[in-house]
């Protein structure tokens, strides 16, 4: 076409469009705190944080107690990722530094950009610098994060109890006694039992203090019909304590009775969970029990007299790890007594050094210097292995889908047998 006035003017306005400036990709300052809050609130279709919002101090404290990058257009954020610094159990009961990720955002008008890939590269590149040995993080979209190597490791499921049908706890409970905690005693209590019991299974983590506000932020604020009750033994030792709120959905003119919403059952040991459980499921007005992120081996689950009313509502897939330091992760861990150790071959498109083969055996883990991969009984990447570390994931599960090849016989057999673990792997902190 030949070019006249109004095509003239057409790439002249062209021309005069400013250019995007250049997305820098750095460690976000105190300062800016709230503006990348902001970013990560509105990708996940949130409203801004308000003032009161930015005064609690399960807020503050949570933003200093982790390690923040952000992508910068100028003086504008668009797009944000940050870790916060735990420790991990790992089967066996060893912890091992984590970063838990956390906040990942970018602003709509950035989206597909490469913003997010930056982001999280930089924090997990980070996190490798700070020594930390798993990163673990709870999905919105299942479909972003096995590219940056993180595969689901473990499961939880949301149920509910009906208690119309006169189930209850019929299992031995733990001996003792059970008391309901004042407002102004949960968080020093709660805290100091949680540091006791609250690293029960693979992949349960040390709650920090902002957490346990942010847990019991019903609780603490008496707003709502909120509990927090302590199990304690027969030598006055507090061994277990779980949180729960109850409401009554009045409706004229028809029935309608109490719901119980669990936030959080914990206990030394299942003996006294289920102690915990038996005071939840006898409380007066309540005809339904519900609870978030309870393990697929929750005790009391098989405690009841009918676990056919145990209901199942949504099965969840809880924890996604990556695995940053596969020799270190692989030490730190145990493996249960097999006849045939196994030879794994794992390859990392992100950390050369994570590349290699390593003998798994029931006395532990060890790299193989100089072996070809070709060699090894199983061969998979970063998301097969770490799919599998925690013992919740199968090795079969993942021969099945496609994760790992299988170059001896038996391999595969032999693998799920040296990695597998019981209890099942659970966090039960979300962040």
């Amino acid at each position: 076409m030949a070019a006249g006035p109004e095509t003239d003017a057409v790439v002249a306005g062209m021309a005069c469009k400013p250019a995007r400036m250049p997305i820098e990709i750095r460690v976000t300052t105190p300062d800016e705190y709230r503006a990348a809050a902001d970013v990560f609130r509105g990708a996940l279709l949130s409203p801004p944080s308000t003032d009161d919002d930015w005064a609690k101090p399960s807020i503050v404290d949570s933003w200093s107690d982790g390690h923040s990058v952000s992508a910068w257009e100028g003086a504008r954020c668009v797009g944000h990722a940050s870790a916060f610094h735990f420790t991990t159990v790992v089967p066996g009961g060893a912890t091992v530094p984590t970063a838990a990720i956390t906040r990942i955002g970018v602003r709509q008008t950035h989206t597909r950009q490469g913003v997010l890939t930056r982001a999280m590269h930089r924090l997990l590149h980070d996190a490798v610098a700070q020594g930390k040995v798993l990163a673990s993080l709870r999905a919105s979209e299942a479909v972003i994060y096995g590219r940056f190597g993180f595969a689901v490791a473990g499961e939880t499921w949301s149920i509910e109890i009906d208690r119309l049908r006169g189930v209850r706890v019929t299992a031995p409970t733990a001996a003792g006694s059970i008391r309901l905690l004042e407002r102004d005693e949960v968080l020093g209590t709660i805290g100091e039992i949680h540091d006791l019991v609250g690293l029960d299974r693979p992949g349960a983590i040390k709650r920090p203090t902002w957490m346990h506000q942010r847990y019991l932020e019903d609780v603490l604020s008496g707003e709502k019909a909120a509990y927090a009750i302590v199990h304690t033994a027969p030598d006055g030792t507090d061994d277990g304590w779980a949180q729960y709120s109850l409401e009554w959905p009045e409706t004229f003119a028809e029935h309608s009775g109490g719901v119980c919403e669990v936030a959080d059952v914990w206990g030394a040991d299942s003996s006294v969970e289920l102690a915990l459980w038996k005071f939840i499921l006898e409380l007066d007005l309540v005809e339904r029990v519900r609870a978030e992120e309870r393990p697929g081996d929750d005790a009391v689950r098989f405690a009841l007299n009918d676990q056919r009313h145990y209901l199942s509502r949504c099965r969840n897939d809880e924890q996604w790890l990556r695995l940053l330091d596969v020799d270190a992760a692989l030490v730190a861990r145990t493996y249960n007594a097999a006849t045939t150790p196994v030879t794994i071959a794992i390859t990392d498109p992100m950390f050369e050094r994570n590349n290699g083969t390593w003998h798994v055996g029931a006395g532990g883990a060890r790299r193989v210097a100089g072996a070809a991969a070709d060699d090894a009984d199983l061969a998979t990447d970063i998301n097969g292995i770490s799919a599998a570390y925690m013992g919740g994931t199968a090795w079969h599960d993942l021969l099945v889908g496609g994760h790992v090849q299988q170059r001896r016989a038996g391999a595969v057999a032999a693998a799920d047998l040296l990695f597998a673990s019981r209890p099942l792997p659970r966090c039960g902190s979300f962040f």
